[in-house]
């Protein structure tokens, strides 16, 4: 069944709500003495939003097995242009608030898939799309990136058991400034977690800030988050940060601060995406 949505496509008005059927688990493994078998693709209700973008199921990508993933979806653009991303959802009916997560530029990795569904497991159903490859997940990139971003919101507002009043982000690195950008763009993000990484652009959202001071990678972020912090407080936006003298790059995946950085992320979701 294809849910379509006829709600006119400006970003700031919430798509209704589609009637579409709950994401099925997939089924157990085989055991250890049979032979591997190609994961079954769960059933899921096709959902198409304002904008068009139709999101099936597909197949897993190769490689192994990702764990927690409860759905692979194809999105497809009217223009042919196709993207993929993993749906991670905790058990229960819901609803519950949707967070989507921007990968870094080397792409949507093992490790922030990981990352994923451990916030998923805060009680979060989480859309972890690829806006281009170099990782674990591979897709083409689209010219206009940010449109790739809308459509990863949009869907997670369309999900089944997801609330469809508001999503929140979480950007990494250069999906930090995706984040920041695509929130200051929409009326309808909770908040905004931007891990190693700032923009030019300003949302009203509650917003998170993490960064690491041991970041060899991007020299002196610490000190940029801390000066986008101030311009956040001097607009009367609620922010809230970390800084971590460990660690290093991308905080929520890097071994010295990963639990930490998870557990804040999830109360601070709790906090404003669950409101």
């Amino acid at each position: 069944m294809t849910v379509s949505l006829t709600t006119c496509s400006v970003a700031s008005t919430p798509p209704a709500t589609p009637s579409a059927t709950a994401i099925a688990a997939t089924p157990s493994a085989a055991t250890p003495s049979a032979a591997p078998t190609p994961t079954p693709r769960p059933s899921f209700a096709t959902v198409t939003s304002a904008a068009g973008v139709v999101w099936e199921a597909t197949d897993e990508p190769g490689g192994p097995p990702v764990d927690g993933v409860m759905v692979w979806l194809r999105g497809k653009w009217p223009d042919g242009y196709a993207t993929i991303a993993a749906i991670f959802a905790p058990s229960g009916a819901g609803p519950f608030p949707a967070v989507v997560y921007l990968h870094e530029s080397a792409g949507l990795t093992e490790a922030q898939l990981d990352m994923a569904r451990r916030i998923s497991i805060g009680g979060f159903i989480v859309v972890a799309g690829c806006e281009l490859s170099f990782a674990r997940v591979q897709c083409q990139r689209r010219f206009a990136l940010r449109e790739t971003e809308a459509a990863f919101v949009d869907l997670a507002r369309l999900l089944p058991r997801a609330r469809p009043d508001a999503a929140a982000l979480i950007g990494a690195s250069t999906g930090a400034t995706g984040a920041l950008y695509t929130a200051s763009t929409r009326s309808d993000i909770s908040a905004v977690v931007a891990d190693s990484g700032v923009g030019l652009q300003y949302p009203d959202a509650p917003v998170l800030l993490l960064a690491s001071r041991a970041d060899t990678l991007i020299g002196g972020v610490v000190e940029q988050a801390q000066t986008f912090e101030n311009a956040l407080r001097a607009r009367g936006t609620i922010v809230e940060s970390h800084y971590y003298d460990v660690g290093g790059h991308i905080t929520l995946v890097n071994s010295q601060t990963t639990d930490d950085a998870v557990q804040r992320v999830i109360d601070f979701l709790n906090k404003y995406a669950k409101r």
